[in-house]
């Protein structure tokens, strides 16, 4: 496959002629079959989430908590049918509205000996009867079309991430349609699928648990897009969305302070003074927003920072064992007493592995700062890089990261594809840089199948690979050879 770079403006140039969008009849073959497929991964969802007895997703948290704040209940203290708690600032709860779902009604108490049942429990808990479906009934009608809803949505953030990606590295619009000439679609369909498929399994999990890091992913494309146009306020209003969805280390956000674009950083503190304060206060009130704060740096920050407590989210999330945590912590705590059974490891980690983090993520900054070097402006393939980088960098710092987290990682992908791939018919494709590509697509595949993924995960394997494909990032810009910069 050669790739090259061709502008919207030459290639208008070359054709003479307006294009518009149309497809061929294999493209429009290839795009039925990826409908019917997500159609099948969308039936299978709803059969495994709202025709359940017991839902096997995540939705239900983010939907009960909002109707539990529109209710003037404390989001921090509801709780969804498995017992698990919201986690995230309450802005999220406000913007969840449309998606609400009642409060569940809790079962009613059993005398001793007795087994729960159908009759006995009400839809959204488990029984003893093996049959786990359910079917669709009024106590679950409107959560079957939640998930139907999210599921769309999150679909529509996926594509939408893509391909504002792939316009950057093109430097066409976002309205531009595909090209006319052969290699030019090659490409243009390359940059579009190519980066969901090495996202692949992260994509997967994150659909079929129905998360909301999609909405985050969206909001960062969005604004690599906006920063790559020179809208400087508007992709600082979008790069601040993430910190309302999760309070993660706010690295990106060091980019326009980093670059001293005073109006893109304008936009990142506009941003965040309307997400994580004037939203939750225009619903809540001052009183009740400062308290939600308050409450979740008592039950989850101080938790997950060693500092506090409170347990309460320790078996959910915060302890080192409790989840597939992928983060550089539980790795080196995993490392520490690998020689004992999982479940029979510390759940807390010790404050020597909380420096090692501390002292190796200082480290890793630095060394992204020394590959960014000191500049005004970049490129457009080396902002898509350099966000990447930062991204990557929140998930080894950050206490708790679950692996589908790394479908964040898709900026930094796309861009090193871009590179990778021949840009010129003549040129070879740059297997060092399409090798941790590589890499980071089969170990994301590989940690998800039965056997060995478990143990994969247990040696943080995810996270060594997303070291490497940082690695490879970092020395891209680096090396920054003049086509790579002029070809941006």
């Amino acid at each position: 496959m050669f790739i090259y770079s061709v502008t919207d403006k030459t290639l208008k140039t070359m054709s003479g002629k307006k294009r518009h969008w149309s497809f061929s009849r294999c493209e429009c073959i290839g795009l039925a079959i990826g409908i019917c497929i997500l159609i099948a991964f969308g039936v299978n969802l709803e059969r495994r989430t709202a025709l359940r007895r017991a839902p096997m997703t995540d939705l239900g948290v983010f939907a009960i908590t909002s109707e539990a704040l529109w209710s003037g209940e404390n989001i921090y203290t509801v709780t969804d049918w498995h017992g698990w708690h919201y986690q995230y600032a309450p802005t999220l709860a406000v913007l969840f509205l449309p998606l609400a779902e009642p409060l569940p009604q809790a079962p009613s108490p059993l005398v001793p000996g007795e087994q729960r049942t159908a009759e006995n429990t009400p839809w959204g808990y488990g029984i003893s009867e093996r049959n786990s479906y359910y079917g669709l009934h009024d106590e679950n009608r409107r959560f079957f079309w939640i998930v139907a809803a999210w599921y769309l949505l999150s679909v529509l953030f996926i594509v939408l991430s893509a391909h504002a990606l792939a316009c950057v590295l093109e430097g066409s619009g976002f309205k531009s349609p595909p090209p006319e000439e052969n290699l030019e679609r090659r490409r243009w369909w390359a940059l579009r699928l190519l980066p969901l498929l090495v996202c692949g399994g992260s994509l997967g999990t994150e659909l079929s648990r129905g998360q909301v890091d999609v909405l985050m992913l969206v909001t960062i494309a969005s604004g690599i897009y906006l920063a790559a146009n020179k809208h400087d306020f508007k992709a600082g209003l979008w790069l601040s969305f993430p910190a309302a969805v999760k309070l993660y280390p706010p690295f990106l956000l060091i980019y326009p302070f980093w670059r001293l674009q005073w109006r893109m950083a304008t936009g990142v503190m506009a941003g965040l003074f309307l997400f994580l304060l004037i939203i939750p206060m225009a619903v809540l009130g001052p009183k009740q927003t400062i308290e939600s704060y308050r409450t979740w740096v008592q039950v989850l920050a101080k938790p997950a920072l060693g500092q506090g407590t409170d347990t309460s989210r320790l078996h959910e999330l915060t302890g080192m064992t409790s989840t597939d945590n992928q983060s550089l912590l539980a790795t080196i705590h995993n490392w520490r007493y690998h020689s004992l059974p999982r479940n029979q490891r510390p759940q807390s980690a010790a404050p020597r592995e909380r420096y090692l983090v501390y002292i190796i993520s200082a480290a890793m900054l630095a060394g992204i700062g020394f590959a960014v070097g000191i500049r005004r402006r970049d490129s457009r393939r080396e902002l898509i890089i350099i966000a990447g980088l930062l991204i990557g960098l929140t998930f080894v710092v950050s206490p708790v990261a679950h692996n589908y987290y790394y479908l964040l990682m898709l900026p930094l992908v796309a861009a090193l594809l871009d590179q990778g791939l021949a840009q010129k018919p003549e040129r070879a494709a740059d297997w060092k840089l399409l090798l941790p590509v590589l890499v980071f697509m089969l170990t994301d595949l590989m940690v998800r199948m039965p056997f060995i993924g478990a143990t994969l995960r247990d040696l943080g394997a995810p996270l060594l690979s997303l070291i490497y494909l940082m690695w490879s990032g970092a020395m891209v810009l680096v090396r920054r050879p003049e086509k790579f910069t002029a070809a941006a």
